[in-house]
């Protein structure tokens, strides 16, 4: 055949007949693509309106004779600046005022926490070492800060503190939702005095079925603490003591 050899195009698939014929394949659908850049551009908005991460803590000062004042207390996270906002009558407020220094302990022991909401206690701990303050025994990891100013505007204080020391104990183990539970229990039994008593009694019943089935021993006990405090709390409820 030589040069006059027939030139044949590449094999093509003929169409489908009927109605069975194959749909053609999809291609990118604008219209699809932007309720998904929608929803990454409102990721990003409720990012840049998020406030400040919160960190569950035990804050330790002293007083002017020296006392040790324990306070379960929330507050503002960053690696360099921590930001406390105690209420103005408390011993936290004023220690911090008077003395310029505190103990941020980090700890994974709820029952610190649960005590601490119920009741003025001292826990056992030592000296700090860069700050006049004293560390919790039971600690994970601790900072300890210097306040670089403060804001006593009522209700609450906004006092700013430089961390001027990071100290390490034990390793944390990771989270758990039955301590996670108590916590909300604990800051339930601080509310006693401003929340509806059935709100708080379902509220607990819920938080319950989390420590049944996730708790050790030590979340188990915290919660009866508090479990407890809550039904024989007065009928006629008044704030408890702010530390």
């Amino acid at each position: 055949m030589g040069a006059d050899r027939a030139r044949l195009s590449p094999a093509r698939s003929l169409p489908a007949r009927g109605r069975h014929a194959a749909a053609p394949a999809p291609g990118p659908s604008r219209r699809g693509e932007r309720p998904r850049a929608r929803a990454a551009t409102g990721v990003r908005a409720a990012a840049r309106r998020a406030g400040p991460v919160i960190i569950e803590s035990i804050l330790t000062t002293l007083d002017g004779a020296g006392t040790p004042n324990f306070a379960p207390m929330g507050v503002e996270w960053g690696d360099q600046d921590i930001v406390i906002k105690p209420f103005l009558e408390t011993t936290t407020f004023r220690n911090l005022r008077d003395t310029g220094a505190a103990v941020v302990n980090l700890t994974d022991d709820v029952m610190l926490f649960a005590q601490g909401a119920i009741a003025t206690v001292q826990f056992p701990a030592v000296p700090a070492t860069a700050v006049r303050g004293v560390v919790l025994e039971a600690v994970c990891s601790w900072r300890e800060v210097e306040v670089r100013s403060l804001d006593a505007t009522p209700p609450r204080a906004r006092v700013v503190t430089a961390v001027v020391h990071r100290g390490f104990r034990r390793e944390f183990l990771g989270f758990n939702r039955a301590r996670h539970a108590v916590l909300e229990a604990a800051i339930l039994a601080t509310r006693t005095h401003l929340l509806p008593a059935e709100q708080i009694r379902d509220e607990l019943a819920r938080l319950q079925v989390i420590v049944d089935k996730t708790a050790g021993p030590r979340e188990r006990e915290a919660m009866a603490l508090l479990s407890d405090y809550v039904r024989t709390v007065p009928a006629v409820r008044t704030a408890p003591a702010r530390r």
